[in-house]
C-alpha cells in the first residue's frame, strides 16, 4: 500500500511539473512569450535567477525526501544520535553555498535593474516615436503629439522603432500600464509623468491591461497594442487624420467620466498641449471657498 502512494505521490509531482511546463510553453503565457528587447531581458533575468535559486532549492528537497525516508518510524537500521556533529566544514558547505547564490543574485538584478530603467532611452539609430498615455477611469486614451491624433484603448506603432511612452492618469489615484509582451508595468499618477521606453522586434497584435486595482472597471479596462511596419503605421496615421472625431477639451472632460467597455475611437485633432494641461491641473488646484 505504501508502495503504490509513493508512485502516486511521484507521477503526481511529475504530472504537476508538466502542466506547469505545458502551460508556460502556451501562447496565453504572455510573460515567457516575449516580443521585445526589454520584456526579453526581465525574462532572462527571472530565468537567470531561477536557475541559481535550484542550486539550492534542488539538494534541499532531495535531502529532505532522503533523510525522511532514512529516519522513518520502521527503518530501525537508521541509528538515532542526536548529539552528531558534521563539524566546521560541513557548516561552511552549509553556509557558503546560498550566500554565494545570493551574492551572485543581488549582482545580477542590481545590473539588470539599471540596464531595464524605464527612464533610460533605448539605444537605436531610429528616431522614437513619443505617445503620452493618460489613463481614465476606466480606458486608455493614447496622444500622438507630432501627428496631433490620439486614440482610445488602442495604441499602434512602427515595429524596431524606440517607442517612448510618457504615462499620467486622470481620475483614480492609481493606475498600473502593462504590456506584458513588451515591458513590466508601470504605475501611472495623476499630477506626474513617468517615462517608459518599450520597442517591438516585429508585427504583432498584444493585449495591455491595468495591473493595478482600481474600481468597478478594473477588470475590463484593457487596450490593443499593435505593431507593423513603418508604411503601414504612416498609412494609420492619415487613416485616422480622416475620423470625424476631434479631441477638444470639452470632449476630453466628457471622455475623462467614469465609464466602462469604451469601444475603441480614433481622434483627427487634438487640443494643443492637452497632455501637458491635464497633467498640470493638478500642480495649482482651484482653490476652495
Amino acid at each position: 500500500m505504501k508502495r503504490i502512494a509513493f508512485v502516486v505521490g511521484t507521477l503526481a509531482i511529475i504530472g504537476a511539473v508538466l502542466a506547469i511546463v505545458f502551460v508556460l510553453s502556451g501562447e496565453s503565457a504572455l510573460l515567457t512569450h516575449p516580443k521585445g528587447i526589454i520584456a526579453q531581458s526581465e525574462l532572462d533575468l527571472i530565468i537567470t535567477n531561477i536557475h541559481l535559486m535550484l542550486i539550492v532549492v534542488v539538494p534541499t528537497l532531495i535531502l529532505l525526501y532522503a533523510i525522511a525516508w532514512k529516519y522513518r518510524a520502521k527503518n530501525r537500521k537508521a541509528k538515532y544520535d542526536p548529539e552528531q556533529s558534521h563539524g566546521r566544514s560541513a557548516e561552511l558547505i552549509l553556509w557558503i553555498i546560498p550566500s554565494v547564490v545570493i551574492a551572485v543574485m543581488s549582482v545580477k538584478t542590481w545590473n539588470a535593474a539599471h540596464e531595464l530603467d524605464p527612464y533610460r532611452p533605448l539605444k537605436s539609430e531610429v528616431k522614437p516615436l513619443i505617445i503620452q498615455v493618460m489613463a481614465l477611469d476606466w480606458k486608455w486614451l493614447f496622444i500622438y503629439p507630432e501627428q496631433g491624433i490620439a486614440s482610445l484603448n488602442f495604441v499602434q506603432f512602427p515595429d524596431s522603432t524606440p517607442i517612448q511612452l510618457a504615462l499620467s492618469a486622470d481620475g483614480s489615484p492609481m493606475n498600473s500600464f502593462w504590456l506584458p509582451q513588451l515591458s513590466g508595468q508601470i504605475y501611472c499618477m495623476t499630477g506626474m509623468t513617468t517615462p517608459l521606453h518599450i520597442m517591438a522586434d516585429g508585427p504583432g497584435e498584444y493585449t495591455g491591461r491595468a495591473a493595478e486595482i482600481n474600481g468597478d472597471g478594473y477588470a475590463d479596462m484593457t487596450f490593443v497594442a499593435k505593431s507593423t511596419s513603418q508604411a503601414d503605421f504612416e498609412d494609420w496615421v492619415a487613416s485616422v487624420k480622416e475620423s470625424p472625431l476631434q479631441l477638444t477639451e470639452r470632449i476630453y472632460s466628457e471622455l475623462a467620466q467614469p465609464s466602462k467597455n469604451n469601444p475603441i475611437a480614433l481622434y483627427s485633432y487634438v487640443e494643443n498641449n492637452l497632455f501637458h494641461t491635464i497633467v498640470m491641473k493638478y500642480m495649482h488646484p482651484t482653490p476652495t471657498p
